[in-house]
Protein backbone atom coordinates (compact mmCIF):
# COMPACT_ATOMS: atom_id res chain seq x y z
CA UNK A 1 0.00 0.00 0.00
CA UNK A 2 1.45 3.36 -1.06
CA UNK A 3 0.57 6.51 0.85
CA UNK A 4 0.08 9.48 -1.43
CA UNK A 5 0.08 12.20 1.21
CA UNK A 6 0.27 12.68 4.96
CA UNK A 7 -0.73 15.88 6.72
CA UNK A 8 -0.70 17.00 10.33
CA UNK A 9 -2.74 20.03 11.32
CA UNK A 10 -2.29 21.94 14.55
CA UNK A 11 -5.67 23.29 15.67
CA UNK A 12 -6.87 25.64 18.42
CA UNK A 13 -3.54 27.43 18.95
CA UNK A 14 -2.83 29.42 22.10
CA UNK A 15 -1.23 32.71 21.04
CA UNK A 16 1.55 34.44 22.95
CA UNK A 17 2.78 37.73 21.51
CA UNK A 18 6.33 38.95 22.16
CA UNK A 19 7.21 42.61 21.60
CA UNK A 20 10.84 43.72 21.93
CA UNK A 21 11.73 47.40 22.07
CA UNK A 22 14.82 48.69 20.33
CA UNK A 23 17.72 48.74 22.82
CA UNK A 24 17.97 52.54 23.02
CA UNK A 25 14.21 52.91 23.51
CA UNK A 26 14.19 50.16 26.13
CA UNK A 27 17.01 51.77 28.14
CA UNK A 28 15.30 55.16 28.10
CA UNK A 29 11.88 53.81 29.08
CA UNK A 30 13.22 51.43 31.70
CA UNK A 31 15.24 54.18 33.34
CA UNK A 32 12.07 56.23 33.80
CA UNK A 33 10.02 53.26 34.95
CA UNK A 34 12.65 52.13 37.44
CA UNK A 35 12.81 55.58 38.99
CA UNK A 36 9.02 55.75 39.35
CA UNK A 37 8.73 52.22 40.75
CA UNK A 38 11.52 52.89 43.24
CA UNK A 39 9.72 56.01 44.42
CA UNK A 40 6.43 54.14 44.81
CA UNK A 41 8.09 51.27 46.67
CA UNK A 42 10.00 53.38 49.19
CA UNK A 43 9.82 52.53 52.05
CA UNK A 44 9.01 48.86 51.54
CA UNK A 45 7.00 46.74 53.97
CA UNK A 46 8.40 43.49 55.28
CA UNK A 47 7.34 40.42 53.29
CA UNK A 48 7.58 36.66 53.94
CA UNK A 49 10.62 34.95 52.49
CA UNK A 50 10.00 33.60 48.98
CA UNK A 51 7.34 36.17 48.10
CA UNK A 52 7.58 39.57 46.41
CA UNK A 53 6.46 43.17 46.49
CA UNK A 54 3.55 44.31 44.33
CA UNK A 55 2.06 47.76 44.05
CA UNK A 56 -1.67 48.28 44.01
CA UNK A 57 -2.95 47.50 40.47
CA UNK A 58 -3.63 51.14 39.64
CA UNK A 59 -0.37 52.55 38.27
CA UNK A 60 -1.95 52.93 34.80
CA UNK A 61 -3.96 55.78 36.34
CA UNK A 62 -0.83 57.72 37.31
CA UNK A 63 0.29 60.36 34.78
CA UNK A 64 3.94 59.34 35.05
CA UNK A 65 3.06 55.95 33.50
CA UNK A 66 1.14 57.38 30.52
CA UNK A 67 3.91 56.57 28.04
CA UNK A 68 4.00 52.98 29.24
CA UNK A 69 0.22 52.63 28.99
CA UNK A 70 0.53 53.78 25.38
CA UNK A 71 2.94 50.90 24.75
CA UNK A 72 0.48 48.42 26.26
CA UNK A 73 -2.35 49.74 24.09
CA UNK A 74 -0.21 49.56 20.95
CA UNK A 75 0.70 45.94 21.67
CA UNK A 76 -2.94 45.07 22.36
CA UNK A 77 -4.09 46.59 19.07
CA UNK A 78 -1.52 44.46 17.25
CA UNK A 79 -2.79 41.33 19.01
CA UNK A 80 -6.38 42.14 18.09
CA UNK A 81 -5.40 42.67 14.46
CA UNK A 82 -3.75 39.25 14.34
CA UNK A 83 -7.02 37.70 15.57
CA UNK A 84 -9.13 39.77 13.14
CA UNK A 85 -10.71 41.63 16.07
CA UNK A 86 -9.45 45.09 15.19
CA UNK A 87 -12.98 46.55 15.24
CA UNK A 88 -12.97 46.31 19.04
CA UNK A 89 -11.21 48.63 21.46
CA UNK A 90 -9.67 47.68 24.78
CA UNK A 91 -8.65 49.42 27.97
CA UNK A 92 -6.27 48.61 30.81
CA UNK A 93 -8.24 47.28 33.79
CA UNK A 94 -5.28 46.84 36.11
CA UNK A 95 -1.54 47.47 36.09
CA UNK A 96 1.01 46.88 38.83
CA UNK A 97 4.74 46.68 39.44
CA UNK A 98 6.38 43.48 40.69
CA UNK A 99 9.66 43.41 42.59
CA UNK A 100 10.96 39.88 43.12
CA UNK A 101 13.91 39.74 45.52
CA UNK A 102 16.40 36.86 45.41
CA UNK A 103 14.42 33.74 46.28
CA UNK A 104 11.12 35.33 45.26
CA UNK A 105 8.65 33.35 43.17
CA UNK A 106 5.20 33.72 41.60
CA UNK A 107 3.19 30.49 41.77
CA UNK A 108 0.91 29.39 38.92
CA UNK A 109 -2.09 31.63 38.31
CA UNK A 110 -4.28 33.22 35.64
CA UNK A 111 -5.96 36.63 35.33
CA UNK A 112 -9.77 36.12 35.34
CA UNK A 113 -12.28 38.53 33.80
CA UNK A 114 -9.81 39.92 31.27
CA UNK A 115 -9.35 39.07 27.60
CA UNK A 116 -5.62 39.79 27.50
CA UNK A 117 -2.90 39.95 30.12
CA UNK A 118 0.76 40.72 29.89
CA UNK A 119 4.03 41.63 31.49
CA UNK A 120 6.79 44.08 30.64
CA UNK A 121 10.34 43.58 31.88
CA UNK A 122 12.08 46.57 33.43
CA UNK A 123 15.16 44.99 35.05
CA UNK A 124 15.85 41.28 34.66
CA UNK A 125 19.03 39.75 36.11
CA UNK A 126 20.49 36.52 34.81
CA UNK A 127 19.02 33.72 36.88
CA UNK A 128 15.59 35.36 36.99
CA UNK A 129 14.99 35.53 33.25
CA UNK A 130 12.06 33.21 32.58
CA UNK A 131 8.28 33.07 32.52
CA UNK A 132 6.61 29.68 32.15
CA UNK A 133 3.22 28.99 30.57
CA UNK A 134 1.35 25.78 31.40
CA UNK A 135 -0.75 23.64 29.07
CA UNK A 136 -4.40 24.72 29.57
CA UNK A 137 -5.66 21.25 28.54
CA UNK A 138 -5.85 19.55 31.93
CA UNK A 139 -6.32 16.06 30.48
CA UNK A 140 -3.27 16.31 28.23
CA UNK A 141 -1.00 15.36 31.14
CA UNK A 142 -2.96 12.22 32.05
CA UNK A 143 -0.88 10.17 29.62
CA UNK A 144 2.59 11.50 28.79
CA UNK A 145 5.02 8.98 27.29
CA UNK A 146 8.65 10.02 27.56
CA UNK A 147 9.73 11.53 24.20
CA UNK A 148 13.15 11.48 22.62
CA UNK A 149 13.00 15.28 22.76
CA UNK A 150 10.39 17.67 24.12
CA UNK A 151 8.68 19.99 21.64
CA UNK A 152 5.37 21.84 21.23
CA UNK A 153 3.58 18.60 20.37
CA UNK A 154 4.54 16.55 23.41
CA UNK A 155 5.36 19.00 26.22
CA UNK A 156 3.06 20.51 28.85
CA UNK A 157 4.80 23.84 29.41
CA UNK A 158 6.53 26.55 27.43
CA UNK A 159 9.24 28.84 28.77
CA UNK A 160 9.84 32.30 27.32
CA UNK A 161 12.94 34.33 28.06
CA UNK A 162 12.41 37.49 30.08
CA UNK A 163 14.71 40.35 29.14
CA UNK A 164 14.86 44.11 29.62
CA UNK A 165 12.57 45.89 27.17
CA UNK A 166 10.45 42.85 26.32
CA UNK A 167 6.65 42.81 26.55
CA UNK A 168 4.83 39.47 26.57
CA UNK A 169 1.09 39.41 25.89
CA UNK A 170 -1.19 36.39 26.30
CA UNK A 171 -4.82 35.35 26.92
CA UNK A 172 -5.96 36.19 30.43
CA UNK A 173 -7.04 32.58 31.02
CA UNK A 174 -3.61 31.11 30.28
CA UNK A 175 -2.01 29.78 33.47
CA UNK A 176 1.57 30.92 34.01
CA UNK A 177 4.20 31.14 36.72
CA UNK A 178 7.54 32.77 37.46
CA UNK A 179 10.30 30.44 38.70
CA UNK A 180 12.37 31.34 41.74
CA UNK A 181 14.71 34.29 41.39
CA UNK A 182 18.03 32.45 41.50
CA UNK A 183 20.09 35.63 41.10
CA UNK A 184 21.51 38.02 43.68
CA UNK A 185 19.55 40.99 42.32
CA UNK A 186 15.93 42.10 42.20
CA UNK A 187 13.70 41.21 39.26
CA UNK A 188 11.47 44.16 38.32
CA UNK A 189 8.51 43.90 35.97
CA UNK A 190 5.11 45.47 35.32
CA UNK A 191 2.05 43.27 34.81
CA UNK A 192 -1.26 44.38 33.31
CA UNK A 193 -4.71 43.26 32.18
CA UNK A 194 -6.92 44.43 29.31
CA UNK A 195 -10.62 44.06 28.55
CA UNK A 196 -12.97 45.24 25.81
CA UNK A 197 -14.86 48.49 26.12
CA UNK A 198 -18.60 47.87 26.56
CA UNK A 199 -18.17 44.15 25.98
CA UNK A 200 -21.82 43.28 26.44
CA UNK A 201 -22.94 45.94 23.99
CA UNK A 202 -20.28 45.28 21.34
CA UNK A 203 -19.24 41.64 21.45
CA UNK A 204 -21.73 39.43 23.32
CA UNK A 205 -24.40 39.10 20.61
CA UNK A 206 -24.77 35.60 19.05
CA UNK A 207 -22.34 34.90 16.23
CA UNK A 208 -24.95 33.13 14.09
CA UNK A 209 -27.95 34.21 12.02
CA UNK A 210 -31.30 32.43 11.82
CA UNK A 211 -32.99 31.08 8.75
CA UNK A 212 -35.86 33.50 9.29
CA UNK A 213 -34.53 37.04 8.86
CA UNK A 214 -36.01 39.86 10.91
CA UNK A 215 -35.80 43.51 10.02
CA UNK A 216 -35.63 45.64 13.13
CA UNK A 217 -37.41 49.01 13.22
CA UNK A 218 -35.35 52.12 12.68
Amino acid sequence: MTIERTEMRQVFPTPIWIVDLKPDAARALNGKLMAEITALATPRPDIPRGTNWQTDPVIHKLPQFAEFVGLIETAARGALRSMHLAKYTMFVTGCWANINPPGGVNSSHSHPNNFLSGVYYVSIPQGADRIEFLDPRAQASVLMPQPEEFNLLNGNSVTIEARDGRLVLFPGWLVHQVPVNASNAERVSIAFNLMFHQYGETASAPLWKGRIPIKLPG
